[in-house]
This record gives structure tokens, sequence and C-alpha cells, in this order.
């Protein structure tokens, strides 16, 4: 039976999703049907994806040497990677050091207009508070979602230890608008049509996700990757 998940879509892109068949096992296909862009189906990992390895400008949560990095393309405006950040946290947090979660920007602007400059604010907070400090940052954002904004995102900046003259001029110089911009590319060169999308990312290599899916289904999803030959 097809399990079904919650996914972002771009507008000018037609979005063709496959179906995630568990019955004991993901069924790994590049066959794809069309979806109602309201309730997608969840999409097989594929291989063709050829992301850029995790390295010390990443966002982390968990070990950098796990054996599994789920690499999240996210944007902080998208509903569904609200309901899917808990979910990847707690498959990060409770795997043992077996797993990693990296978060990477993938803002869709046209739908979304505050997103990019919240992940550049995101990245002005990392300048000064580190990995922590660009976690609290994020927690904050998709806690609050309707309040994103700039004022909100100088709130949350000051509010766990930015010192906020240097945030705000750091914001304004745009410094990290082509980090953004070049994160967005990589998901779009490698399937991703909208939020989230997550990459599972091993030493054999990597597999693209679409959607987000619930606890259990990601971890039957895991799974079936680990186990392919």
């Amino acid at each position: 039976m097809p399990v079904l998940k919650k996914f972002e879509l771009t507008p000018s892109i037609s979005i063709l999703i496959a179906g995630v068949a568990i019955a004991g096992a993901i069924i790994f296909t590049n066959t794809r049907a069309a979806a109602p862009a309201a309730s997608p189906t969840a999409q097989a990992p594929s291989a063709a994806t050829n992301v850029p390895a995790p390295s010390a400008d990443d966002h982390i949560v968990g070990s950098p040497n796990a054996p599994l990095v789920l690499i999240e393309y996210s944007d902080f405006q998208c509903p569904f990677c609200s309901v899917v950040h808990p979910t990847l946290r707690r498959l990060a947090e409770e795997s043992n050091g077996q797993i990693a979660w990296i978060y990477r920007h993938f803002p869709l602007e046209s739908i979304h207009p505050s997103a990019k400059p919240a992940a550049v604010a995101s990245e002005c907070v990392a300048e000064q508070l580190g990995n922590d400090g660009f976690w609290k940052f994020s927690d904050a954002m998709f806690a609050n979602q309707n309040k994103i904004g700039a004022a909100y995102s100088e709130q949350v900046a000051q509010s766990i230890g930015a010192d906020l003259a240097k945030f705000k001029s750091c914001v304004a110089s745009n410094k990290y608008e082509s980090k953004v911009t070049t994160q967005t590319q990589d998901a779009m060169k490698n399937g991703g049509q909208g939020t989230p999308y997550t990459i599972l990312y091993d030493k054999k290599g990597q597999a693209g996700v679409s959607g987000a899916l619930p606890y259990d289904t990601f971890v039957s999803v895991i799974k079936a990757f680990q186990s392919r030959q």
C-alpha cells in the first residue's frame, strides 16, 4: 500500500512522484505516477543523486563520523518542513551515533518570500554562535513560522546570545546569500522538486527521499537503503 507523506511543491515544476511500497521492504524504483499536489504519495529513494559530501561548513546533529547521514534540504517557511524537523532530530538523537542529520537550505522563494532572508539570517547566527546557535535559531523559526520576518529573526538572534549589531550588519551584507543559493541549486540538480527533500548518504552512495515522512516510514526507508547491495 502506498504510504502518504507531506511535500511542499515548487509551483514552477510539474511534480511526478513515485509510491513507496512497504511490505517488509521498500521497493526501489524510478517509475513515477502523477499525484495530486495536495497529498502526493511518498517517493522511493533514487540512486541518481550526487550532492556535496558533508563538511565542516554544514550544520549537524550527531557525529560527523556517523555511518549514515541524513542531508535535509529545507525551507524555514515550509509547513511540511516544520513537521519533519523533530522527526529527523529524533532519528539522529536515538541512533546511538549511527545517524547524523545535516541541514541545508532550499527556500522556495516564489511561495515563501521570507524563507531566503531567514536562511541568510541563520547563517549570520551560526557565524557568531556556531552549530548550537544555528539549531536554536532554526528550532525557533519552525516553532513560530507565522512570525518569520526580519524583526523576529533579530529577536531570536538576540535572545540566544548573538550580538545584535554584528548580526544586523551580517544580514545587511548578504554575505551568505551565495551559500543559500548554491545549496538550493544542489538540491534542484539532484531531484529536489519541493521541500523537505532529504538525501540518505553513506559510504556506498546516496539516495533522495521527498516529503515529511512519518518516523516509522523513515525508519523503513533507512533500513531498505542500508540493506541494498
